[in-house]
This record gives C-alpha cells, sequence and structure tokens, in this order.
C-alpha cells in the first residue's frame, strides 16, 4: 500500500500543470476597442497575472477566450479587479538561494499584462506576483512607476565567504517618491511589505495630497482569493462487479461473479486551479468468495483378504469453503475536471483502495474441514497497479465507472458504478445573500 501511495503522490503534480478554474461570476470586462460587455467572467483564482480570460454573455451562452492585450480592464462585481498595463517590472527579483546572484542587479523590463489594480486613485497602487517575488508598484499622475519587489542577493561576508542580504529597499524607494507628501512619507516608514501595508501608505497620500483629499477606492478586502482549496463532499452508492479467481484449485472460472450494492460517503479537496482534487472516500458493500484447497483424507474400508478385516486408505480430495462477508472500503486517488458548457464537467482519475472484510461467515461444501488462516479470508486487490475513473458531473450530481484490472496475474479485476450527490455547500460560489423587505 505504501507503494501506491508513493506512485500516487508522484503522479498527482502532473494533473496540476497549466489548469484553471471554472467558478463564474457575474462581472465586466472592457474591450481594447473600449467596448464594454457585461455577463459571467471564469474566476481563475488568479496569483500570477492571468493568461487568458474566459467571458460568457450567460449561463448558456458561448464561451469566448480573450488574450490580455484584446482587454483594457477586468471587474469580477464581488471580486477582483484587473487592469491592462505596461509596467517596468525588475526581473532580478530572485530570492530562491540557489540562484541569488553575487552582487546588487537590476534588470528592469516593459512587461505588458494584467495588473490587479488594489488601490485606484491620484496614486494607483498595482499588485504583480512572479515566481517567488511579489511585485507592489504605485504609480501618480507625472511620476514613472515605481516597483517594489521582493528580492535576495549575495554579498562578502566580512569573514569571509557569502551571506545571504535582503534587496528589497522599499522604504528607501518610497521615501524618494512621496517626498513631496510628508504624511504619506512618514506612514512609509513604518509600512510593512504587504499588501495592506502599501495600500495604507497609497490611501495616507490620497487623502493627505491628492486633487481631492480623499481616499482612493480599494480592493483589498476582495483581493485575494476566497479559499486556496476547497473542500467538498457527501454520499455516494453504486454497484460493484469483482472478478476473482481461486489461485489454489481451479474448481471454478470465477469465485465472485456478482454486482453487489455498495454505499458510503465521499470527500475532494479542490486544489487552486479547481480542475484537480485530492479524492477520498469510505464505502460499504457485500462480498462472496470460496477457499478451495486439495486434503489429504484417511478412508478405513473393508480388506477383502480376510472376514472382517479393515484397511486404510489415502486420498486426496478437493474441498472447498464457501464465505460471505461485508467489505469496507478506503480509497485515495487524485482527480482530474474538464469543463464542459451548462456547468457540466468530465471526471477521470486515477486511485488506489485498501479493503477489509468484516463479519465473515461460511461453510465447507463440498468435501471435508481443512484449516483456516486469517491471512486466507482476505479481498485480494489488484497489486501495484492504480485504479481507472471516468466519469460526469453536473451541479451537485456526479456519475462515475472505475476499472481495476491486471489480467496478466490471477484474472482479476473489478468494475464498478456509482452516483454520488455533493451535500457540502460550494465555497467558490458567494453566499446566499437575505434580502430584508
Amino acid at each position: 500500500m505504501l507503494q501506491r501511495l508513493l506512485l500516487l503522490l508522484a503522479a498527482a503534480p502532473l494533473f496540476t500543470l497549466q489548469t484553471h478554474a471554472q467558478v463564474y461570476e457575474p462581472g465586466l470586462l472592457v474591450r481594447a476597442n473600449g467596448d464594454t460587455l457585461r455577463g459571467e467572467i471564469e474566476n481563475g483564482f488568479w496569483v500570477e497575472p492571468p493568461a487568458s480570460i474566459r467571458f460568457r454573455p450567460g449561463p448558456t451562452a458561448a464561451i469566448e477566450t480573450l488574450k490580455p492585450r484584446q482587454l483594457r480592464a477586468v471587474l469580477l462585481t464581488n471580486g477582483r479587479y484587473f487592469r491592462y498595463e505596461g509596467l517596468p517590472i525588475n526581473h532580478a527579483d530572485v530570492t530562491e538561494l540557489a540562484r541569488l546572484p553575487h552582487g546588487y542587479a537590476t534588470n528592469v523590463q516593459v512587461d505588458s499584462l494584467l495588473a490587479e489594480v488594489l488601490v485606484e486613485g491620484p496614486m494607483t497602487l498595482f499588485r504583480v506576483v512572479r515566481p517567488g517575488s511579489l511585485h507592489l508598484l504605485l504609480h501618480r499622475a507625472g511620476q514613472p512607476v515605481v516597483d517594489l519587489c521582493e528580492r535576495q542577493y549575495l554579498r562578502h561576508a566580512p569573514n569571509g565567504g557569502w551571506e545571504v542580504t535582503d534587496g528589497n529597499n522599499y522604504r528607501n524607494q518610497l521615501a524618494l517618491y512621496l517626498a513631496d507628501c510628508p504624511e504619506a512619507s512618514q506612514a512609509a516608514k513604518s509600512a510593512a511589505f504587504t499588501p495592506a501595508g502599501l495600500v495604507a501608505v497609497v490611501q495616507r497620500y490620497n487623502q493627505a495630497c491628492g486633487p481631492a483629499r480623499q481616499a482612493g477606492r480599494s480592493w483589498l478586502a476582495v483581493a485575494a482569493p476566497r479559499r486556496r482549496v476547497s473542500v467538498q463532499g457527501g454520499a455516494l452508492a453504486g454497484v460493484r462487479y469483482n472478478h476473482s479467481e481461486n489461485s489454489n484449485v481451479n474448481l471454478a472460472d470465477c469465485t465472485d461473479c456478482e454486482a453487489r450494492p455498495f454505499g458510503g460517503l465521499y470527500a475532494e479537496v479542490l486544489l487552486p486551479s479547481r480542475r484537480t482534487a485530492v479524492y477520498g472516500e469510505l464505502n460499504l458493500g457485500n462480498f462472496r468468495n470460496q477457499l478451495s484447497q486439495f486434503v489429504t483424507v484417511v478412508n478405513t474400508i473393508p480388506d477383502p483378504r480376510c472376514a472382517g478385516c479393515t484397511r486404510t486408505e489415502l486420498a486426496v480430495v478437493a474441498a472447498t469453503y464457501h464465505y460471505q462477508a461485508l467489505m469496507s472500503t478506503a480509497r485515495i486517488g487524485v482527480r482530474y475536471f474538464v469543463w464542459l458548457p451548462h456547468e457540466q464537467q468530465l471526471l477521470f482519475g486515477l486511485s488506489y483502495e485498501l479493503n477489509s472484510l468484516w463479519n465473515v461467515r461460511g461453510n465447507f461444501q463440498p468435501g471435508p474441514d481443512f484449516t483456516l488462516r486469517d491471512e486466507d479470508l482476505v479481498y485480494h486487490s489488484v497489486p501495484l497497479l492504480p485504479a481507472l475513473t471516468a466519469g460526469w458531473r453536473w451541479n451537485r450530481v456526479s456519475v462515475a465507472a472505475d476499472v481495476h484490472s491486471w489480467f496478466v496475474i490471477g484474472g482479476l479485476f473489478v468494475v464498478r458504478g456509482s452516483l454520488a450527490y455533493r451535500l457540502s455547500r460550494n465555497h467558490d460560489q458567494p453566499a446566499p445573500q437575505t434580502h430584508q423587505p
């Protein structure tokens, strides 16, 4: 079982690359030509600037995918705000120890991207995240954009060797940029390098030194995804078909070849992409099997050589123990979702399972009794190879089929069909609002 879990964990990252979410929320976007479109925008739970925006006018309308250069702005009604800007980004924003430069360095390049707006006003604050580094960029009329970013470098230590040095001199940059606004400059001296810390400095400038002397509009409260992961769960029921062959005596081709019902609970931990989930399941069902062995028996028979005499005779016969039990199954795996129109999904997955038998009962038929060992009365699961899952989901309902097989060893395979219903709320959707009369 440990080997299976290690293989599964090693394969999981392959499912998470290049994925985006499929949670549509009300919003609007402004095209590059100035046209404003209202409808629903896919909330990608973006960390780095969006590489594309998926938009549809309504729930049943066709989806249009737009590149950043085709847009001026993207606004989720209850969420985040992005503007297409050409911003000077310092690409010497290294924080990974193995890649740190020797000595202080800058590498400013103008990147055209959808930057997230944290404050919009006389002084505007943008957020851009690059791998390993946070950039907070300030802009006000008549001044160039200033990029404040996380970065480190190596410098010679007094006793020899190299030491890691923080290259984020954002307080000095703010002191120069806000030199004509004492109130904001004073606030910058104690500001932390966080979105909240810089929002406070920018708003202090807008209130004390802006033309209207009032704070700009802030999106700080909604500027982060509601949840990095989302846990959902529910109930499931279905039918399981086990094809298992007798490994000791081939009295029958198949020892458990009936469809048997099962039921249980499931849970999914949806990763930030919302297209990949870690899947877990507990269920209970029926199981039937038979254990056959060749048994040597001693028979006493009459001896024809003399009257009243007997002799013993050894015979090898096949004996079978038929048994049935409750089978509990714990399953863990990963699932990958492909989105379709009208809030439908195709799902594909890999999983491993661990089975236990409970309340085992049976009888010997035909043949004599033989010694039973606990390790013989088990469910012999398919080793090493994962089960393959394919299914369809709409809203709370999921239908899935699983195949678990290794035909080259013993002919053991499992086919399973299940119907699941999600009981938990989808935390990515806005909570229902109560309207007061």
